[in-house]
């Protein structure tokens, strides 16, 4: 999405408005939100509506109000650039993404400590496949033999006498040859290089699009793709080889910023895209958790987006199954489920309908407890029980419970960053049996 003078000058009179994770603004907040319209602009109220359910922007009588949720990144409506920015800091945040989607540890912590501060996660990510493909160069380009076929005064590799036949014999100076090169200009490396120019349209730091171009012409000969998608990215994932799998990194990083690009907008004239970058956290934390828990946890397995089935049950309608993030067995038997949630919630509300559909797996569970494992800053977090009573018996006694426990980010940081030492790995294996247990810790 290469920004165009206009463009450029358009983002110059845009008012930023800088937020955190699960943040609110309004016009008593900033009063630069004051009175601010979308007027009759039909095309501006329809980006905010599309951006609905990741951050929610409400025109009032009195100005704009804006929600964020679990996405992080920046995006532009109508007037207003909106700067979403994780709460965790750029150095354990580096860790458990690098962790999370299995990059390889680069030494780039120096490099990622101002850009997530300054210019959003883009610049983040774009840091990190900088680092992944500059490793890569450095290794020399993956190559593939591509064959050719032509007519040659000198032979090479396999004459085609089957074509010579065919054209009625020897009528020229020249044979059909069929002949093999190790070429850099294959799929694998045309998606390395527009993932670049991909990078290079997100990030508005004009040095870091400079080292992105820069790093393109070292790719040579290789060809840009007109246009890259997540299914090309899929393809070459199921592709890679021995020879190859060192470029798993940097696909995972280009498919992750593709993921972030704007909300897709259907209208009379077909598809466009909000102009921005958004990242879902909570997307993230169930995919670090259940790395996490799926390496660490000894004697017992985790299984991602079980069913539950048989809950429900009609004779006139079907039912759901419901799904929770993880369930826990150990040896074959389950043992209970849990769901992630990337938000704070010591000593904050906690929604209605998460306490709803957490009571469903814990009457589910054969513990009748489920665990909502939530993502903490806090200071000195712990864990909160929530009973679950049938109010119409007159008994004290609970029917099952919810359990609210924290998972510590920079203590989950700094336990999966470098080192695998018998004592750190000791270390994860008794966290990852705390964030399971079925009942409560003080």
């Amino acid at each position: 999405m290469q920004q165009t003078p206009s463009d450029e000058a358009a983002n110059l009179s845009r008012l930023t408005i800088e937020l955190n994770e699960w943040d609110t603004v309004d016009p008593r907040r900033n009063p630069r939100l004051e009175k601010l319209t979308f007027a009759d602009r039909v095309q501006w109220r329809a980006f905010a509506e599309s951006l609905r359910g990741k951050i929610d922007i409400h025109e009032r009588y009195d100005g704009i109000t804006i929600e964020t949720t679990s996405f992080v990144g920046r995006v532009d409506v109508g007037p207003l650039r909106i700067v979403v920015r994780p709460k965790l800091p750029a150095m354990p945040l580096t860790h458990l993404l690098r962790y999370a989607y299995g990059l390889r540890d680069l030494r780039l912590i120096e490099e990622t400590r101002s850009p997530v501060n300054r210019d959003g996660m883009q610049d983040l990510l774009i840091v990190l496949l900088m680092g992944e493909i500059e490793e890569l160069l450095h290794r020399g380009l993956a190559r593939r033999y591509v064959s050719t076929d032509e007519r040659r005064t000198s032979p090479r590799g396999q004459i085609l006498v089957d074509t010579i036949i065919r054209r009625g014999g020897v009528i020229e100076a020249a044979l059909p040859c069929r002949y093999y090169e190790r070429d850099t200009d294959w799929t694998l490396n045309r998606i390395l290089r527009t993932g670049l120019g991909v990078a290079a349209s997100m990030t508005g730091d004009r040095e870091l699009r400079r080292r992105l171009q820069k790093l393109s012409v070292h790719f040579g000969d290789v060809s840009m793709m007109p246009r890259l998608r997540i299914e090309d990215i899929a393809r070459a994932e199921q592709a890679l080889t021995r020879l190859t799998e060192a470029s798993q990194s940097a696909l995972t990083l280009i498919r992750l910023l593709l993921e972030m690009q704007g909300v897709v907008l259907e209208h009379a004239d077909g598809q466009s895209k909000t102009p921005g970058f958004l990242f879902d956290m909570n997307r993230f934390f169930e995919q670090l958790l259940s790395r996490f828990l799926g390496e660490h946890l000894v004697g017992a397995t985790v299984e991602d987006q079980r069913r539950i089935r048989g809950m429900f049950s009609s004779t006139s309608r079907r039912t759901p199954s419901p799904r929770p993030d993880y369930a826990l067995v150990r040896g074959k038997r389950l043992q209970g489920f849990y769901d992630a949630k990337y938000r704070e919630l010591w000593r904050s509300k906690l929604p209605t309908e998460w306490l709803y559909q957490l009571t469903v797996y814990a009457l589910a569970s054969p513990s009748t407890n489920s665990v909502l494992l939530y993502a903490s800053m806090a200071a000195d977090p712990r864990d909160e029980e929530i009973l679950i009573r049938q109010p119409l018996v007159g008994t004290g006694k609970a029917l099952g419970a919810v359990i609210l426990r924290p998972v510590p980010l920079e203590r989950l940081a700094a336990l999966v960053g470098a080192g695998a030492d018998a004592e750190r790995v000791n270390a994860r294996r008794r966290f990852a049996e705390r964030l399971v247990s079925l009942s409560v810790e003080s």
